[in-house]
């Protein structure tokens, strides 16, 4: 990571050319917006575990500052906090200069995992406002402006999948892809499977996913994405289709995920988890009971295996994992929102925890899904995978290496986390556990540096 000097000496360039824009200098300032210095910034603080180290919080705070200055000096509105010049929705080159630069900013904001800068969707759904309504009289650049302000509301839906490392240019490409055949309307969808998103134009906050729009919502200016069309789109990709009858949609997000070195199994992976957040369920309101709970919390695989494995040591001695607290403040069925005062780099989406109440509970096992990272108060989305957990000991087929997993039931069905490798088998494999052949399924997950996957069977003992 660079030391803060060579932050500074990295973004000279991008400070001095956006200091020297001036008000309606559009076309520069689309140019400056294509810099590859934009992406050298992200890739100081893309990927760091949150709370973000010194240097890391430094490049993103830079980069920034740097759009929000872009913002104000192309004389599209004020940066502090960001909001919209009127003279701007005069001009269609002012409106798209504008979502390209609010892209550029959440596009920082998504891979620093921290929200945008206040008055950020305020500016978002004014203009998207403006587009939708009567008043503005380009039709012809209606549509394509609709679809750049489309995507940002789909980034926003899809804000907690695409963080994870590798995955951003495949889920942009999946949001060019959902867009094209999105559209907005007053009228709220009928169900999940028919509706992408939700926002009230009058506040400041970002798009809800449709599934978990609250049944006590009462915006001043609703505003919806229709996604009647794209629901095609989303089932064909969740059950990709055989080789003999190809799919433009499915080899279009594989080559992308291909390209930035995901496999197949990663980015079907991917996938999976964008379908949890387009909801089919008719179901849309998830209770949420506020609580505020302290708690302790174990981060990352092997740390979890050692404090599920301690839970039947009856000898005294000290733990073989670490512990930091955590406050619960809320939960639902499915999950907790937690909060962290954390001091050094510790979660990432995808951080597999487990946490209890009190050294009498059981540990409970769940994923971290979506991160917001505030000057070290790291609030995280955290989904239950089980409440009760063994850790066990597997031998690989060969009966050779030796493997920590953890196993839980869910349906009648044993589901096993391992760790994750980029050896890992790509079909169905085989595990010696306690004596006995157990046949693995391919994994269903893949997480930070653990996999989810599903016994089919169990067949002969293992030979000695």
């Amino acid at each position: 990571m660079a030391p803060p000097n060579k932050i500074e000496e990295l973004a000279k360039p991008l400070r001095d050319a956006t200091q020297a824009l001036t008000p309606g200098d559009f076309e520069t300032a689309t140019k400056l917006l294509a810099d590859p210095l934009w992406d050298s910034l992200e890739a100081h603080y893309w990927n760091a575990s949150h709370p973000l180290p010194v240097g890391a919080r430094q490049a993103l705070e830079c980069y920034l500052h740097l759009a929000k200055t872009m913002w104000h000096k192309a004389g599209l509105g004020q940066s502090h906090p960001m909001a919209l010049y009127k003279t701007t929705l005069l001009s269609t080159t002012a409106i798209q200069t504008a979502l390209r630069i609010l892209a550029r900013i959440y596009a920082g904001c998504n891979l620093g995992y921290c929200a945008p800068p206040h008055g950020f969707w305020r500016a978002v759904y004014a203009l998207t406002g403006f587009i939708v309504s009567e008043r503005f009289t380009d039709k012809q650049a209606r549509a394509s402006l609709q679809q750049q302000s489309l995507q940002l509301w789909l980034m926003a839906w899809l804000n907690p999948l695409s963080l994870a490392p590798g995955r951003l240019p495949v889920a942009v490409r999946l949001v060019g892809i959902l867009s094209k055949t999105c559209s907005y309307t007053m009228a709220s969808p009928t169900h999940a499977g028919s509706g992408l998103a939700a926002a009230d134009l009058m506040s400041d906050a970002p798009p809800m996913p449709f599934a978990r729009v609250p049944a006590m919502w009462e915006p001043v200016a609703p505003l919806y994405i229709n996604a009647q069309d794209a629901a095609f789109t989303i089932r064909e990709l969740a059950t990709p289709p055989s080789r003999n009858a190809p799919s433009d949609v499915y080899e279009s997000l594989l080559q992308s995920a291909l390209q930035v070195g995901l496999t197949t199994q990663e980015m079907q992976d991917f996938v999976r988890r964008a379908m949890r957040e387009f909801g089919y369920s008719n179901a849309r309101a998830i209770p949420r009971v506020g609580r505020q709970d302290n708690i302790k919390v174990v981060a990352g695989f092997i740390d979890c295996w050692s404090a599920l494995q301690s839970q039947y040591k009856t000898s005294p001695g000290a733990p073989g994992y670490t512990a930091c607290s955590a406050v619960v403040v809320n939960h639902s069925d499915g999950g907790f929102l937690l909060r962290f005062d954390l001091t050094q780099p510790l979660l990432s989406v995808g951080t597999l925890i487990c946490l209890r109440g009190s050294d009498a509970e059981p540990w409970t096992v769940g994923a971290i899904r979506w991160l917001e990272d505030n000057d070290g108060v790291v609030m995280a989305g955290c989904e239950v995978l089980c409440n009760f957990a063994e850790a066990r000991i597997a031998q690989s087929e060969d009966l050779g290496n030796h493997s920590p997993i953890i196993t839980y039931q869910k349906k009648d069905v044993t589901q096993i986390l391992s760790p994750f490798g980029q050896s890992e088998p790509t079909g169905v494999s085989q595990y010696y556990v306690d004596g006995a052949c157990w046949v693995v399924a391919v994994a269903a997950e893949i997480g930070e540096d653990w996999q989810l996957k599903t016994m089919l069977d169990v067949t002969n003992e293992a030979s000695n």
